[in-house]
């Protein structure tokens, strides 16, 4: 069977795929390449009937087809490497050159494979053998991941924390509690210092609302995971690893799990309230099992038009060259639609538009409820301007990690999108006390800084009863937000973590003046 039938070339359509998505799997859910695959296979199946019909042989067409195949799928990453390597002072990373450089190739194997090679059978046993092998390690990679992942968080939601519920006590008026996430928002002295641009219409504005902002406030850690993770459990992440083990979890990555099954969510749980998320277009931070879990489509994501994982796909392969020849016949404007389409962004743009419709009416679903926001406002791609319109100049989101390059376009964009929401929160927020039975509990935070400039620097807003609001403090950190919270309105008694930035283990000291004590 090896040296016969030539199922190598279905291996090798769907290799690239399993690749990419066992190399992404931590960040997407493993069926974000349905559909790939499904067009894939789909296409190899084509290719290799139409050139066994020519040729008769069904070795030598399976041989033309993975040809096809390796060529097509490596396109997008050979172009890449030339691009970023002169050689001989000459950039061949254009698709002039590389075009022709691959017709040859191509020409030059179906030549070989159709009137020089004779004996095709070791040739098929060849290569069925080296796909067998290259699927191997993604097949198990996302396997393992899934199922460890999934028994995993099964163990924590079967294995409650060792916390004594019965010292929580239900307010006579039991309020909504909020966390909102507002991704990279730093903090007012932040924008003045670093960005030369005054922020103090929007802190007023929440102030005006009731809220108290920790004017010396910082993320405990510089990237989301920890930083949320910490915020939800209210603990460090070292001290998290060593609850997990108590648990039976021995793998240090499965502290992430607390994500999604926090301690903050149990609490609340306990007492009766139901968890409302929204999709927040991380697999690591979309709470699935949420009793009200909202998606900006009835569609699911995956069967929308192009998602972040299909657009890696396609500047990775040879559609690389459609999608670049498409593009610089558009307009101006038109080039930001097919952007938006063509690249991932329509996801990006739906979601954080519906989730920043939906949240105004969260109010009205029956209470007492926990809702959990992640906004990836104004984290890259700066996509938004201030008006909500979307940004015409490709330079702020068109690149294969959808990040800005260029420090000033960077600062630009990051101001385009905090200045859209400095004009879409405060409206929701009225809207949600306005609308609320019980006056909420609400926190806005920024998980972390812009990437470019002190990371540690972030918003952090409350909105809490008096009591709450009165232990509150200007340089309170995240990991000690939801201790106020339960301590001053669910009668518990966390107390008080010290208030510290992690690089990794490593402290980061406070570095504004005003904010050193």
């Amino acid at each position: 069977m090896l040296k016969r039938i030539p199922f190598h070339t279905f291996a090798f359509a769907i290799f690239p795929i399993l690749a990419l998505l066992a190399f992404n799997i931590a960040e997407v859910a493993p069926r974000v390449a349905l559909r790939s695959v499904v067009i894939s296979l789909i296409a190899a199946v084509v290719i290799l009937c139409v050139i066994a019909l020519i040729t008769r042989n069904w070795q030598k067409a399976g041989l033309a087809t993975t040809l096809v195949l390796i060529l097509f799928y490596s396109y997008g990453q050979v172009y890449e490497f030339l691009q970023a390597h002169q050689i001989f002072g000459i950039i061949l990373g254009r698709h002039r050159f590389l075009t022709v450089l691959f017709a040859i190739i191509l020409i030059a194997g179906m030549w070989a494979i159709y009137f020089r090679l004779k004996d095709t059978s070791v040739s098929t046993q060849i290569f069925n053998i080296v796909g067998v092998v290259l699927l191997i390690y993604p097949l198990v990679k996302i396997g393992s991941y899934s199922y460890h992942t999934a028994s995993n968080a099964q163990h924590l939601v079967n294995s409650p924390y060792n916390i004594d519920t019965s010292a929580l006590k239900k307010p006579k008026n039991i309020p909504d509690v909020y966390l909102i996430v507002l991704d990279g928002y730093t903090r007012a002295d932040s924008f003045s210092n670093d960005l030369a641009f005054d922020n103090s219409a929007f802190e007023n504005e929440l102030k005006s609302m009731g809220f108290y902002i920790a004017s010396c406030s910082r993320s405990n850690y510089n990237t989301t995971r920890p930083s949320l993770t910490a915020t939800l459990n209210m603990n460090y992440v070292p001290a998290l690893i060593d609850e997990i083990g108590r648990q039976g979890l021995t793998n240090s990555e499965d502290v992430w799990l607390l994500l999604k099954q926090s301690k903050v969510r149990y609490l609340l749980e306990s007492m009766g309230y139901k968890t409302v998320a929204f999709d927040s277009g991380f697999e690591w931070s979309r709470f699935r099992d949420a009793d009200i879990y909202l998606q900006y489509t009835g569609v699911p994501y995956e069967m929308q038009t192009f998602q972040p994982f299909e657009a890696m796909l396609i500047r990775s392969s040879a559609l690389l060259i459609w999608s670049d020849s498409i593009y610089r016949s558009l307009p101006a404007y038109t080039k930001t639609i097919f952007n938006a389409t063509s690249f991932g962004l329509e996801d990006h743009i739906n979601r954080e538009l519906y989730i920043l419709d939906q949240l105004p009416r969260i109010p009205f679903s029956p209470g007492p409820k926990f809702i959990f926001v992640h906004i990836m406002i104004p984290h890259p791609p700066f996509i938004f301007l201030p008006n909500g319109d979307l940004q015409v100049n490709t330079s702020y989101y068109r690149f294969t990690d959808l990040w800005a390059t260029i420090d000033e376009t960077m600062k630009a964009g990051y101001l385009n999108e905090a200045q859209f929401l400095n004009n879409r929160i405060p409206e929701i927020l009225r809207a949600i006390i306005t609308k609320s039975n019980v006056p909420p509990i609400i926190v806005l935070m920024g998980d972390h800084g812009p990437t470019f400039i002190d990371r540690y620097l972030n918003l952090n807003a409350f909105l809490l009863p008096d009591a709450g609001k009165q232990a509150l403090y200007s340089s309170i950190t995240p990991v000690n937000s939801f201790r106020v919270i339960f301590d001053t309105v669910y009668g518990t008694n966390f107390g008080l973590l010290p208030d510290v930035s992690y690089d990794g283990d490593t402290p980061v000291p406070e570095t504004s003046p005003e904010c050193i004590q």
